[in-house]
């Protein structure tokens, strides 16, 4: 045999001679990993099951409870108290006034005065003006409906200071110069009204955006300390686009106040 084949068939005789004596060697068995882990495994499974299955229960528990709480009249008045959508604010319930400590004094308390009387009307508002200076002071555009063709411009224009400037359009009846036919207000963004408990709300939409509508009696009061508000005994749709807060206070049926909220132009 030559030396060429006998460095070739040296790692072949080494192969063959390993596998002669492998069966002859001690060897320790294998540990059996798999079962280990699935136990392993089932027994972490098991001890996060009870706390999981706990919370689970104690959440569907609780979503009962308030489901049966909310159904409650008074608990679900509690719970929604007012709606708002851009500067108005509708409460549901008359707010409750919060109570102030009054001071220990040995003087006779002062003679209250008079509470003011809410104004019935839109026509007795202050701050009458032109529709020139109603836009210079307002700070956006003043739009006006299309909507019926024959409205026309305002025979009103009031600008009133509620925390930043509100114009009120008025448009009154042809044969009825004290009649008011629709108004339509305008609110900056710095200014606030509130509604108090009109008796029907609807949601709706105005171009595709959210928007109310209610139906009074009830009281607007706006942003100030001196201001009485104004009952409202009509229909108003409330919307907002931009900035702007908009109440149109009309007779005609919903489908007719939004058609001309969307003509504004």
């Amino acid at each position: 045999m030559s030396r060429s084949e006998s460095n070739e068939s040296l790692p072949q005789r080494l192969s063959d001679r390993l596998a002669r004596v492998a069966p002859a060697l001690p060897y320790p068995p294998l540990p059996d990993i798999e079962r280990r882990v699935k136990q392993r495994l089932e027994t972490e499974a098991k001890r996060l099951a009870g706390p999981r299955l706990r919370w689970v229960w104690t959440g569907l528990v609780a979503l009962l409870l308030l489901g049966g709480l909310v159904a409650v009249p008074p608990v679900r008045a509690a719970l929604l108290e007012f709606l708002q959508l851009g500067s108005i604010r509708i409460f549901l319930n008359e707010p409750t006034p919060i109570a102030t400590p009054r001071p220990v004094t040995t003087t006779p308390p002062a003679t209250p005065s008079p509470r003011a009387t809410p104004l019935s009307s839109v026509l007795d508002l202050a701050g009458q003006t032109t529709l020139a200076e109603a836009q210079a002071s307002f700070g956006f555009p003043i739009r006006l409906p299309a909507y019926p063709a024959e409205l026309g411009q305002p025979d009103r224009v009031f600008v009133q200071d509620f925390g930043g400037p509100v114009v009120i359009l008025v448009w009154l009846e042809p044969d009825q110069l004290e009649a008011v036919k629709l108004s339509l207000h305008l609110l900056g963004p710095d200014t606030f009204a509130q509604k108090l408990q009109p008796r029907l709300i609807e949601t709706t939409n105005v171009n595709g955006q959210p928007a109310l509508w209610t139906s009074g009696p009830y009281l607007l009061q706006f942003q100030t300390g001196s201001d009485s508000g104004r009952l409202i005994d009509g229909q108003t749709l409330i919307w907002t686009e931009g900035a702007v807060t908009y109440r149109l206070e009309t007779s005609q049926p919903l489908a007719e106040a939004i058609r001309m909220a969307e003509s504004l132009r």
